[in-house]
């Protein structure tokens, strides 16, 4: 699959998806986005806030407080080093991406497990759209609810 640049020339594509940073040395962050980097890094599912800022608790007494947790969260965001998504339960989670990439996920509706979909399924639905409509497309979500294998199988007992 060819790879997309967005505006800012953030590359999309289908690429091997690590959870170790590199991060650009121009990047100045603060020690709350940090601290909040090192456990995205450690975790390998989605996290909210919450998660990330009870876990600091258990290991530093004096890690920073639930706000710069959801502030930092934010700031990695807009640089494009963490992805929000939306689970449909009024709390976002987040992961680490590499810069300027993305994910999708399939989400259940019953126990809320997520699977990590490895490529973008909307990256020629939106050629379709620019050659169509001639609209630019700056970005896009998509998550996808339903029920998992295990969910779905305890259903039909």
């Amino acid at each position: 699959m060819a790879d997309k640049h967005d505006e800012q020339g953030h590359e999309h594509g289908s690429h091997g998806h690590s959870h170790s940073t590199t991060l650009n040395p121009k990047l100045r962050l603060t020690k709350g986005c940090k601290k909040v980097l090192e456990y995205l890094e450690r975790s390998h599912d989605l996290t909210s806030a919450q998660d990330i800022h009870a876990l600091m608790r258990t290991e530093d007494t004096s890690a920073p407080g639930l706000t710069t947790v959801y502030r930092s969260l934010e700031s990695l965001v807009g640089m494009g080093l963490v992805q929000s998504v939306a689970l449909g339960d009024g709390e976002r989670r987040f992961e680490l991406v590499p810069p300027g990439e993305h994910h999708h996920h399939l989400v259940c509706e019953i126990c809320r497990k997520s699977v990590h979909l490895d490529e973008c399924l909307i990256e020629q639905f939106e050629d379709s759209i620019k050659k169509s409509h001639g609209f630019q497309i700056r970005s896009h979500v998509l998550e996808i609810f339903g029920f998992c294998k295990d969910c779905a199988a305890r259903a039909k007992k």
